[in-house]
């Protein structure tokens, strides 16, 4: 879509109040609008024991967008890795890679703030970070290697040989945490990084920075999820976000680890700075200043609680956004 800045989206699968067959059914209608308007890439979420979340079996997602798009890259934002058996997540991983003709990304993640998935998948707060590491390079080893044996703290197997195979070598990977050890482990390996809606420029910078020092030289390929939502003035724009985002902070609140886990500021009119939202021209300018960021890809979450003008929001961005910047 773009010459240097990939445009992607972002897919949380959020219920908006209604059923959840009426959730999944509007972001599939979202990805293959995305798809339709030349949109570079499309990356789902995965999210568990939340009412408010259609998406905790990411992988029966991605099965049947790949089988429904033809261009698009899919991605996974996140996989949370330290609450699956990461033989498992190799296998389906090979297996989408195949059906979707090896247009997966993998992004994984450790989960959290959220105290009921720990809870629940058994997974101590502690050690999430180290299993989700370990589960990652074993994960890796099985989709390169033809035979694989690991004895590790989290995880052990005997002479593996996985099948099928995928048909990118490697497939691209992602980890979705600004931690010392995730960026260590990202820099050292090569796998990207993800920068979630509530980071700052200054929070991208600093990623970005961190992970040259680490590996002079290497390309850390950022992805940035942001809220969206443009029209033909600043009042217009927020009048419509505002009941997404309102949802989105009681919603956190209500799964996360108490009141105080959010990223300050926690209140809407804080994270309109850090967000594209507001006039045309003005989310124009905040784009080039996030591209200049130096992010690889932003990915957009249409910020409206009505399906389809996430659907128009994207013809939007299109139109008024990319069509009105300079060269375009």
């Amino acid at each position: 879509m773009t010459t240097h800045l990939r445009i992607g989206i972002f897919c949380p699968y959020d219920n908006h109040g209604g059923s959840h067959h009426a959730a999944i059914q509007a972001e599939t209608d979202l990805v293959l609008k995305a798809e339709a308007l030349g949109f570079d890439e499309a990356w789902i979420s995965e999210h568990h024991f939340d009412a408010g979340s259609s998406s905790p079996s990411i992988f029966a997602l991605l099965g049947f967008l790949a089988a429904h798009t033809t261009r698009i890259r899919l991605g996974t934002a996140a996989v949370l890795l330290p609450f699956r058996p990461p033989i498992e997540v190799a296998e389906d991983i090979a297996t989408i890679d195949i059906l979707s003709g090896g247009r997966l990304d993998f992004g994984i993640a450790r989960g959290g703030p959220f105290p009921e998935q720990n809870r629940n998948f058994g997974v101590s707060s502690d050690e999430a970070r180290p299993r989700m590491l370990e589960a990652l390079h074993l994960i890796q080893r099985l989709l390169a290697e033809e035979e694989v044996s690991h004895r590790g703290c989290y995880y052990h197997i005997d002479r593996l040989r996985l099948t099928p195979r995928p048909l990118q070598r490697p497939i691209p990977t992602w980890i979705a945490s600004a931690s010392e050890a995730a960026l260590d482990d990202a820099a050292t390996h090569g796998h990207g990084l993800m920068a979630g809606l509530t980071s700052t420029l200054d929070d991208i910078k600093r990623m970005l920075r961190s992970y040259r020092e680490r590996n002079t030289g290497a390309d850390a390929r950022l992805v940035v999820s942001r809220f969206y939502c443009s029209a033909p003035t600043r009042e217009a724009a927020i009048a419509e976000a505002a009941p997404f985002l309102q949802q989105f902070f009681d919603r956190r609140r209500q799964v996360s680890a108490g009141p105080h886990a959010l990223v300050s500021p926690t209140s809407i009119e804080g994270f309109l700075a850090r967000s594209l939202i507001g006039s045309h021209d003005e989310v124009r300018s905040k784009l080039a200043e996030l591209a200049n960021a130096g992010p690889r890809s932003v990915l957009l979450l249409p910020t409206s609680i009505d399906a389809g003008r996430r659907c128009d929001l994207l013809a939007t961005f299109r139109t008024h956004i990319l069509a009105g910047r300079p060269g375009a």
